[in-house]
């Protein structure tokens, strides 16, 4: 028996699921390697720590406006990420 797919699931489906894993991917590595711990992220964000647990773990995926904000919060360039991430999956 097929399982139908919820429309929202088909609205989220991505064109490059491998660019947006290695935009989050480097994130982390950012966010880690500024010493800033999720819960520290999270207060940044005027969010609960599992705010940040969900879209690290791809529980919850990023829009746009969000990846800009997570990038700043963390002292990133998002623009940087974006092509560093680009450049890796290709």
């Amino acid at each position: 028996m097929e399982v139908p797919v919820p429309a929202l699931a088909l609205l989220l489906s991505s064109l490059r699921p491998d660019l947006y894993r290695k935009m989050i991917e480097l994130l982390v590595e950012v966010r880690k390697d500024a010493g800033i711990t999720r819960i520290e992220l999270g207060r940044r964000l005027g969010q609960r720590q599992t705010f940040v647990s969900k879209f690290e773990l791809g529980e919850h995926r990023l829009d746009v406006a969000e990846f800009v904000t997570v990038a700043r919060a963390i002292g990133a360039d998002p623009l940087e990420i974006i092509r560093v991430a680009e450049s890796e999956s290709c």
